[in-house]
């Protein structure tokens, strides 16, 4: 790790990943120095002061904005940030741009840009990938991160980067997970595809864990094994075991709907119909290979662990 006064600098740090990653760098006994956190209104402010982050007011999309001068003073740089679900596909890519034209070589020691694995997309009934795909299926916001990957292969020796892409990270606070942790408490059937989709699935302390871990690995062994990791616990799985998990924890049964992929498409909007339909089985061997200890390496340890209320 690091020491010294110029730290972290994370953007996107108000969003579910970024808040709990400055949590984790600002944790009692860290050496990561001060984490500062892109923000773009009061209520981000006050989430990274919340995570123990000094907030910077600013855009990632404005290319002279001031808090330019956070990121091209920070040692490590994450980037957490993501486009909404209703942007268009280039948003994302101009993010990256801007921030990558803002930083400064001579005092960066890594870059680490975290997309997400529907990059890596969909597969096929029975099959899985890793990051060694020689095609992909992008689905989701996994079609705005392309050029951004691009952009990273690009820079060459200038910056020292990683590209991280988690897959459906969970925990309180999480879309899906509180999605069906409503429905159940309702009595109201949860929506999937029949069969239901196989996604990868990290728990959010396993994720911001790997986060840091990419920080600081050794560039040689990114050199030798790749510097674009999937973050995924070991057990890609169907959402519906997810919700078993789910109901189990919280002592109450639930049911599905079971739908054909028009079918979704009728009842929901666009992108969460799309989340819904497809087996995204993705694994983490690039990630192993590293070194990276999962402290949940299966869906049902780590839903025991975020302490769902009882029903």
């Amino acid at each position: 790790m690091m020491t010294g006064s110029d730290g972290v600098f994370v953007c996107g740090g108000s969003g579910f990943i970024g808040s709990n990653l400055i949590k984790h760098l600002t944790r009692p006994g860290s050496s990561w120095g001060p984490v500062k956190a892109l923000v773009r209104s009061a209520e981000g402010a006050a989430r990274v002061r919340a995570a123990g982050g000094e907030p910077v007011f600013g855009d990632l999309l404005d290319e002279v904005g001031s808090w330019r001068e956070a990121a091209v003073r920070a040692a490590v740089v994450v980037n957490c940030a993501q486009p909404s679900i209703t942007s268009s596909p280039s948003e994302r890519s101009a993010m990256d741009r801007c921030l990558l034209r803002s930083l400064d070589p001579s005092r960066l020691r890594r870059v680490v840009m975290v997309f997400g694995s529907s990059y890596y997309g969909r597969t096929d009934e029975g099959d899985s990938l890793d990051e060694t795909v020689p095609t992909r299926r992008p689905t989701g916001l996994g079609m705005s991160y392309a050029p951004g990957v691009r952009a990273l292969r690009g820079i060459g020796q200038d910056f020292d980067w990683v590209a991280a892409f988690p897959g459906g990270v969970y925990g309180r606070g999480t879309w899906f997970l509180e999605h069906c942790l409503r429905s159940i408490q309702r009595d109201e059937p949860i929506v999937m595809r029949d069969p239901p989709a196989i996604w990868p699935y990290i728990h959010i302390e396993d994720c911001v864990r790997a986060l840091e871990f990419l920080m600081a690995v050794d560039g040689a062994r990114l050199d030798a094994l790749g510097r674009e990791v999937i973050l995924a616990d070991d057990e890609p799985a169907p959402m519906s075991r997810f919700v078993d998990y789910m109901s189990e924890e919280i002592g109450k049964p639930t049911t599905l709907r079971l739908l054909s992929e028009d079918a979704l498409r009728e009842l929901l909007p666009p992108f969460y119909s799309g989340q819904l339909s497809a087996n995204m089985v993705h694994r983490n061997t690039r990630l192993r290979r590293l070194g990276f200890e999962l402290k949940y390496p299966h869906i049902r340890e780590g839903i025991r662990a975020l302490d769902l209320p009882r029903l």
